[in-house]
C-alpha cells in the first residue's frame, strides 16, 4: 500500500488516500475502462494488506456525532499508472472539494479510499463522491449526512479480519477421516454443514470408504456409513451424521465473479491445524468450475470457501477425473493437488432424504480401486507404440496426450519382482466416470527375484471420444500401478 499526501482543502474537510492492488485474472483488463467492483462508506477503518477493511460499514451518518465518513473504491481495469479523482457533492449539488491520489496498479483490481471529516455545522442530506480515473467516469458512491437520529437501515455486512476470518473458518471447516473396510483410516479430508444433520464433502476426498469419521473442536468423534447425495464430475458428497445437530454456515448466493476475494482454511500435514490463505477468482468455465490463485492440499478438499464477510461461497474440489491427477503418471490418493478448483454449493436435499451405504458404492463400483502397495517394482510410460532396440522392446515416442491420428496408443510397464510369486495381470481402460471401456488378455506372470521383465498393451484410439481415460494395471484383480491419458482431435 501507498499512501498519499493529506490535503487541507477548507476548514474541517481533509482529503486522504490509500491505494493498492489485489489479485485478478489476466482477462480482467480492459484498456481504456474501468469497471467499479464495489463502493463502501463508513466512519473507522484501516489498511490491512492489500485490503481495506471497514469496521461499521453504513450509509447514514450523524452531524455532530459522527467525525469522518471514510468512502472505498475498488475497480477493476488495466494495469500502470492512474489519476484518480474523487469530487465530493453536498445535497445541493455544489462541489465541496476534490480528493486525488496517483495509483501504480500492478494487477487489474485496485482502489483507493478518500475521507471528509465532519465538523458540527456541515450540510445535511443527500451527499455523493463522484469518481473519475484518468479524466474517465469511475462510479459514484452515495451517502447520507442526518441532523437527528433515526431508526437504524438496513445493516450493511463488514468486512472481517483475517483474525476474524481465521476463527470464523475454524468454527466451520470439519475433518473427516476416510475409513477402510477394517476401520483403518484411509485418507483425511474436509468438509462443512449444510444442514443440523448432513455434511457436504469432496467426492474424491471420500473415494472407497467403507466409513467416515467427523473430528470436530469439543465434540465427541462420530462416524457414519451414509451418502444421500453425490456428483462425481462435480466432485462433492452429501453424508449422514445422525443427531449431529450442529448449527451450518451462513451461506450467500450471490455468484462469484472473476476477481474476487476468497479465503479458505488449508489442512497442515496429518494433524488438524489448519493455516488461512487469501485468494481470489482466477477464472471459471461454463461448467460452473471456479479456479482460484492459491493451491490447497488434498486433505483441504470438501472444505468451505469464505467470502470477505465470512460467509461461505464455494467448496474446494478437486480433479474431474476419480482416482488420481490426470497426466501425471502413476497416482495415489495421498498426491498433492495441482490448480484448485472449487464449486457452487449445492441445494441440501431433505434431512430425511433416502440414503445409500458408502459399502454399496464400494461393491457397485460407483468408487475408484485405490492403487495397492506391491513389494514389487513397477514403473510405467506411454507411447504411440513399440520399437527394439536389439533384443530389447521399448515405447516409442513416450507421451500421455494423443490424437485421433495417432492411431492406436501403447502402455508400457516394467516389472522388478522382488520375491517368488505367480500372479494373473490385466490392464483395464476406463472413462471419467469410471465406466470399464476395455481389457487387455490376463497374462499370468512368473516374477522371480532379480528377474525384470516387461509387458504393454495396445490401445485402439478410433473408437474412443475426446477426453481423458484412465489404466490401471492389475495384479490378482487389485490396481498396482494406474495412469491417465488425454485424447483429442
Amino acid at each position: 500500500m501507498r499512501r498519499s499526501r493529506a490535503v487541507l482543502l477548507s476548514p474541517g474537510l481533509i482529503a486522504l488516500a490509500i491505494v493498492g492492488g489485489a489479485p485478478a485474472a489476466p482477462d480482467a483488463q480492459s484498456p481504456g475502462r474501468f469497471h467499479l467492483v464495489r463502493s463502501t462508506s463508513g466512519s473507522r477503518g484501516a489498511p490491512e494488506g492489500s485490503r481495506f477493511v471497514m469496521e461499521d460499514p453504513r450509509v447514514e451518518f450523524q452531524a455532530g456525532t459522527d467525525r469522518q465518513v471514510l468512502v472505498v473504491f475498488e475497480w477493476q481495469g488495466p494495469i500502470g499508472h492512474h489519476h484518480c479523482e474523487g469530487t465530493w457533492k453536498d445535497p445541493s449539488g455544489r462541489a465541496v472539494f476534490t480528493s486525488q491520489s496517483e495509483v501504480d496498479a500492478r494487477v487489474p483490481r485496485f482502489g483507493v479510499y478518500w475521507g471528509l471529516s465532519l465538523p458540527d455545522t456541515v450540510a445535511t442530506g443527500n451527499w455523493i463522491v463522484e469518481a473519475r480515473i484518468d479524466g474517465e467516469p469511475a462510479g459514484v458512491h452515495a451517502f447520507q449526512i442526518l441532523t437527528n437520529p433515526v431508526a437504524a437501515s438496513a445493516p450493511v455486512a463488514r468486512s472481517l479480519s483475517l483474525a476474524e476470518l481465521y476463527q470464523r473458518g475454524l468454527e466451520h471447516t470439519l475433518t473427516l477421516d476416510v475409513l477402510g473396510a477394517g476401520g483403518g483410516r484411509l485418507a483425511r479430508t474436509s468438509g462443512f454443514f449444510l444442514t443440523p444433520t448432513l455434511v457436504l464433502t469432496s467426492f474424491s476426498g471420500i473415494n472407497a470408504a467403507h466409513g467416515v469419521r467427523l473430528l470436530a473442536p469439543g465434540t465427541s468423534p462420530a462416524e457414519t456409513n451414509e451418502i444421500v447425495s453425490w456428483n462425481r464430475r462435480e466432485d462433492w458428497a452429501i453424508l449422514r451424521f445422525a443427531g449431529a445437530g450442529n448449527q451450518p454456515p451462513t451461506r450467500t448466493t450471490a455468484p462469484l465473479q472473476v476477481g474476487d476475494r476468497c479465503f479458505f482454511l488449508d489442512a497442515q500435514g496429518e494433524g488438524t491445524g489448519r493455516v488461512i490463505l487469501e485468494t481470489a477468482i482466477v477464472g471459471r468455465t461454463g461448467e460452473g468450475d471456479l479456479f482460484l490463485g492459491e493451491g490447497a492440499g488434498e486433505a483441504s478438499l470438501g472444505g468451505p470457501v469464505l467470502n470477505e464477510y465470512g460467509e461461505v461461497v464455494a467448496m474446494l474440489a478437486g480433479s474431474r477425473v476419480l482416482g488420481g491427477t490426470p497426466l501425471d503418471g502413476a497416482e495415489t490418493r495421498t498426491a498433492p493437488v495441482r490448480g484448485t478448483r472449487a464449486r457452487p454449493v449445492p441445494a441440501p436435499p431433505q434431512e430425511d432424504a433416502a440414503a445409500r451405504t458408502l459399502d454399496d458404492l464400494v461393491k457397485t463400483g460407483v468408487f475408484v480401486p485405490l492403487v495397492v502397495h506391491t513389494p514389487h517394482f513397477v514403473s510405467g510410460v506411454m507411447g504411440t507404440g513399440i520399437e527394439w532396440q536389439g533384443r530389447i522392446p521399448i515405447a516409442r515416442d513416450q507421451r500421455f496426450q494423443f490424437t485421433r491420428g495417432d492411431r492406436q496408443c501403447v502402455v508400457f510397464m516394467t516389472w522388478v519382482p522382488a520375491s517368488k510369486e505367480d500372479a494373473i495381470s490385466v490392464f483395464g481402460l476406463y472413462d471419467a466416470d469410471n465406466h470399464r471401456l476395455a481389457a487387455s488378455e490376463e497374462r499370468k506372470l512368473k516374477m522371480r527375484p532379480s528377474q525384470s521383465f516387461v509387458q504393454w498393451w495396445e490401445i485402439a484410439l478410433g473408437p474412443l471420444k475426446p477426453g481423458v481415460y484412465r489404466v490401471d494395471a492389475t495384479k490378482n484383480g487389485d490396481p498396482v500401478w494406474r495412469t491417465f491419458f488425454r485424447l483429442t482431435d
